[in-house]
């Protein structure tokens, strides 16, 4: 469950009713808004608005609390935060969005905090939305009216989500700036944007305003206007950045998801919100981007449609983790038989037993049930397929004929070899995968509340062509970031570490062509390739990081 507070305190200039209760489509935006949010599980809705509009929004089934000025906003916020149990949402009343921005935001569970943004390089120094400074995915600088914010490269789109474990850092952002703002010169007001170098790079940025107007579709006449009044949001995103929380951008170039300011913006909102399809736009998501080659053009091209066909069916991702299970058992069992036709057919079973790998976890994103035994069993029945598989070709090829060419003699000494191999692999794995967890995270700069500036987070201009530091492995890291910008090295790279995808083809070909011993060979020559690149590259990458002293030693 989640609780949401919605900011409906703006209104239409030059009238004074709320910008909330623009018409839209038989309804009104905030209705619009309110019945999103019942859909996604949000049971607990209050609406702060003014004493004025307060009886307009009084229909919508809702608490609402009416605020004669924006401190009263955030002390009402503080309050309802300070009882919260569970996550809040903190959205502007005036928001046309896809429901799928609200529903990454609601699901989002991992992250303290996370806000909706749009990857774009604001124009000019007088900007319509509140800009943010992204690095790393997380928002390392907000900006409101009163906030400066140095070379910035995203909006805030009027969306909040705060997990239950900082509602408390919530509530006293809330309340310190509510003093600020009843405080004479608490809080000065200031350009919002500061370009401190030439700009930031393309790759890292994404586009500038007019790149992503053309690329999402949206009308010009969205975010032309800039806001007039309070932005209470936004100064929370802002004071929870400057507290030290890790604040996560969440967003994307299809969906719509814009603060509507008068009858033509809303019009024009919902005619975006029309031209894109959503189930698309979330079925693709489902898809992860940085497979390997195999598995993005041999598999993910079409197995998102089965997991969609898996969730109309309400399957669930463990169910199809078991049939991926069963069928590479009738894999291993075809391998067994040491026929020609046996291979063939395993080859084919082994091949969709990996297409249902791939689709219990894109079924899992796609209808959002995550669960730590969900994860648990697709980790084990991963390695359980292979090593069924492995099985069942050495008993093929021991119970082929002799001279056929199925018939590879006795291979489990190989079986065994490509086991402890794959075993040895995944620990490996698993070992680097926790001393990266176990690093501590980049501390987040603290700044105080009412400090206009964020100069203090100002940066050396970052290096455009060269390593950054000298040796052997800051040439490597420059050397492997420069070589993803390019297709075939980032896809060369890709499969030459020789992952699951690539693995199941291999045996799969292997096996279906040749016989058992050519599979268990290729496994364990390309299998020592992938294990030589990886861990020199791991070795290298090791060398750029500074040493720190154990505590415990």
């Amino acid at each position: 469950m989640t609780l949401a507070v919605v900011v409906a305190t703006e209104t239409v200039a030059p009238e004074s009713s709320p910008t909330a209760g623009l018409a839209l489509r038989g309804g009104t935006v905030i209705g619009r808004l309110i019945e999103q949010l019942k859909s996604l599980d949000v049971g607990d809705r209050r609406v702060i608005t003014r004493p004025g509009t307060a009886a307009e929004l009084r229909d919508l089934g809702c608490e609402v609390i009416e605020s004669k000025g924006l401190a009263e906003d955030l002390r009402e916020i503080a309050r309802v935060a300070r009882e919260a149990t569970e996550p809040m949402l903190v959205v502007h009343g005036d928001v046309v969005a896809h429901r799928e921005v609200f529903a990454r935001l609601v699901f989002n569970s991992k992250a303290p905090a996370s806000a909706a943004a749009t990857r774009v390089r604001p124009i000019g120094d007088a900007p319509t939305r509140p800009v943010l400074k992204i690095q790393r995915g997380r928002i390392a600088s907000a900006g409101t009216r009163f906030h400066q914010v140095t070379d910035p490269n995203a909006l805030f789109r009027g969306v909040l989500r705060v997990g239950q474990e900082e509602t408390q850092t919530l509530a006293a952002v809330a309340e310190r700036f509510a003093e600020l703002v009843d405080t004479p010169d608490g809080l000065t007001e200031i350009s919002p944007v500061r370009i401190l170098w030439s700009g930031p790079d393309e790759t890292e940025t994404g586009a500038t305003e007019e790149a992503e107007a053309h690329n999402t579709g949206l009308p010009p006449v969205l975010a032309s206007t800039p806001v007039r009044g309070d932005d209470a949001p936004a100064l929370l995103v802002t004071g929870l950045v400057r507290s030290g929380v890790k604040v996560t951008a969440r967003g994307s170039r299809e969906l719509v998801c814009e603060r509507v300011l008068d009858q033509e913006q809303a019009g024009a909102a919902q005619q975006a919100v029309d031209a894109v399809d959503e189930d698309r736009v979330r079925l693709s998501a489902a898809v992860k981007n940085n497979d390997g080659f195999f598995t993005t053009y041999a598999v993910s091209t079409y197995s998102r449609y089965i997991a969609r066909w898996c969730a109309k069916r309400r399957w669930t991702p463990n169910g199809v983790t078991a049939i991926s299970m069963g069928i590479s058992v009738v894999a291993a069992a075809w391998f067994a038989t040491g026929h020609r036709w046996g291979m063939l057919l395993g080859a084919v079973c082994l091949y969709f037993a990996f297409v249902f790998d791939c689709v219990d976890g894109q079924l899992a994103r796609y209808t959002r049930q995550f669960s730590t035994l969900g994860a648990w069993l697709d980790a084990t029945f991963d390695r359980a397929k292979e090593y069924t598989v492995f099985a069942g070709l050495a008993v093929g090829s021991t119970a082929a004929a002799v001279g056929s060419s199925v018939h590879g003699g006795d291979v489990w000494y190989l079986a065994v070899a490509a086991l402890t191999m794959q075993t040895c692999r995944h620990m490996v794995d698993f070992a680097f995968g926790a001393s990266k967890r176990r690093k501590p995270p980049e501390p987040i700069p603290v700044l105080p509340l009412e400090m206009s500036d964020d100069k203090v987070l100002d940066e050396p201009e970052p290096a455009k062509s060269r390593p950054k530091g000298g040796g052997l492995g800051h040439l490597a890291v420059w050397l492997s970031g420069r070589s993803e910008k390019v297709r075939i090295f980032h896809w060369f790279k890709k499969i030459i570490v020789l992952p699951i995808g690539e693995r199941f083809a291999l045996i799969a070909l292997t096996a279906a062509i040749f016989n058992a011993k050519v599979t268990f060979i290729a496994l364990l020559t390309w299998g020592a390739v992938a294990a030589l690149y990886t861990i020199g590259g791991r070795f290298l990458r090791s060398l750029t990081q500074p040493r720190t002293a154990r505590l415990d030693a």
